[in-house]
C-alpha cells in the first residue's frame, strides 16, 4: 500500500503517528528513508529476512533525482505490496500527482482544520492526555496558545504531568521550556535557539532548558530502545513515538553524549549552559 502525504507539516506527523501505533501493534518493523539513504527501495517490495511486514516512511526524498526516478519506477509495485509505505513531501507537484493516482496511491493534502474540527481534535488530545478540561478551558487554551498545535500538546503535556490548571491570563514570569523541547526535536532549530535567547535575555539562564531537555532524550531513548515503557505517562509514550520520526537510534546516541560532555564542561567551568545548548541544537 502507497500513500502519498503532503501540505501541514504537523498533521501529517499526526497521521503518521497513528499509522505508525497501529503498525506497531500488528508487529510491523518500522523503517524511514531520506533523502541522503543508500538502501535501494525496491528491497521494501516484499518481507523482511524475518518475515516481517515494513512500515516505511520516504521522508522528502523526491528532491534527490535518483531517489525520485526509483519512485516513479516503483511506485505500481509499493501500491501493491503488503508493506505500508508513506510518501511525505511538502508539496506534490501536479505532474507527480498524475503518476502516483495511476500508480494507485492513496493521495491526501494535509491543511489546518476548520475551529470546529480544531476544537475537537484539541478536546480528543486532552483526553488522551487525562486531563480533564470544559469547553471554557479549552477555549481559553486554544487562545493563549494561538491555535498552535504543538504549543496545545505540550500545554496538555504540562497540565498532565504537573497537575497544573488552566488560566485565563498566561504566565509571562515562566518560559514554557515544554514548547522549547518540542522544537528541539522537532528539529526547528531557528525556533529553538530564539526561544533559548529569549529565556537568557529574560534572565532565566539555560540550566532549566537543559534539564528539560535531558529528561527528553532519556525518554526518547528508553522508547527507542524497546524497553519496558510502563512507566511513562501514555501521552508522553506517544509524543516520543512522534518524535521519533526525526532521529535514528545513532543520533540520540550522539545527543545524549553531547548533553553529557557538556555537563562536565559546566561543571569544571570550562563552559556554560547557555552557548554549550545553543551549539548541540545548531548540530541537530
Amino acid at each position: 500500500m502507497l500513500y502519498a502525504f503532503h501540505g501541514e507539516t504537523f498533521w501529517i506527523r499526526e497521521k503518521l503517528a497513528e499509522l505508525e501505533k497501529k503498525a506497531r501493534e500488528k508487529d510491523y518493523e518500522i523503517s524511514k528513508l531520506v533523502e541522503d539513504s543508500q538502501v535501494p527501495l525496491n528491497s521494501f517490495l516484499s518481507r523482511n529476512l524475518f518475515g516481517k511486514k515494513t512500515f516505511l516512511i520516504l521522508d522528502n526524498i523526491l528532491g534527490a533525482p535518483e531517489r525520485a526516478e526509483e519512485v516513479k519506477k516503483l511506485a505500481q509495485d509499493l501500491s501493491r505490496s503488503e508493506n505500508i509505505v508513506a510518501l511525505v513531501e511538502k508539496d506534490i507537484s501536479e505532474a507527480w500527482a498524475k503518476i502516483l493516482e495511476k500508480a494507485g496511491a492513496n493521495i491526501k493534502e494535509f491543511r489546518k482544520p476548520s475551529a470546529s474540527k480544531f476544537l475537537a481534535w484539541a478536546g480528543a488530545k486532552a483526553k488522551e492526555a487525562g486531563v480533564i478540561l470544559s469547553r471554557e478551558d479549552m477555549d481559553i487554551l486554544i487562545s493563549r496558545e494561538a491555535s498552535d498545535s504543538f504549543a496545545i500538546l505540550n500545554a496538555l503535556e504540562r497540565i498532565s504531568l504537573e497537575k497544573t490548571k488552566i488560566t485565563r491570563e498566561k504566565e509571562k514570569s515562566e518560559p514554557n521550556y515544554f514548547n522549547f523541547a518540542d522544537a528541539v526535536f522537532g528539529k526547528r532549530k531557528n525556533q529553538a535557539v530564539s526561544m533559548l535567547r529569549s529565556y537568557i535575555k529574560d534572565g532565566f539562564g539555560a540550566e532549566e532548558a537543559f534539564w528539560r531537555i535531558w529528561w527528553k532524550i532519556k525518554t526518547l531513548r528508553q522508547v527507542d530502545s524497546g524497553k519496558k515503557t510502563a512507566n511513562l505517562h501514555p501521552f508522553v509514550q506517544k509524543k516520543a513515538i512522534q518524535d521519533l520520526q526525526n532521529f535514528s537510534s545513532g543520533e540520540l546516541k550522539k545527543i545524549s553524549s553531547e548533553l553529557l560532555d557538556l555537563f562536565s564542561n559546566v561543571r569544571r567551568g570550562e563552559e556554560n549552559f547557555e552557548e554549550g545548548l545553543e551549539k548541540v541544537i545548531i548540530r541537530l
